[in-house]
């Protein structure tokens, strides 16, 4: 009964390994993906800047709003949807 008990104690032990180290590289890949929305959301913040400034060179007055506010909502929804999750 004893080496049966150890031996289910012993699986468990490596079950809860797998199951850790699993969690640690999901961890990351999280990481990963969060550092680079961050920097593709100030890469499109920077590019509007610049479109905003040729535009203004150009005396164009109708800015293409709904591209940039299309872009901060996919973001805002996006950052909604994982919080639900």
């Amino acid at each position: 009964m004893q080496g049966e008990t150890h031996k289910m104690e012993e699986e468990f032990k490596k079950d809860l390994e797998i199951l850790e180290s699993e969690i640690i590289d999901i961890q990351n890949q999280l990481a990963n993906v969060n550092s680079q929305r961050s920097a593709l959301a100030t890469r499109a913040q920077q590019l509007a800047g610049a479109a905003g400034y040729l535009r203004g060179k150009l005396n164009i007055d109708t800015p293409p709003e709904d591209t940039v506010e299309k872009v901060e909502e996919k973001s805002s929804t996006t950052t909604e949807e994982k919080s639900e999750a």
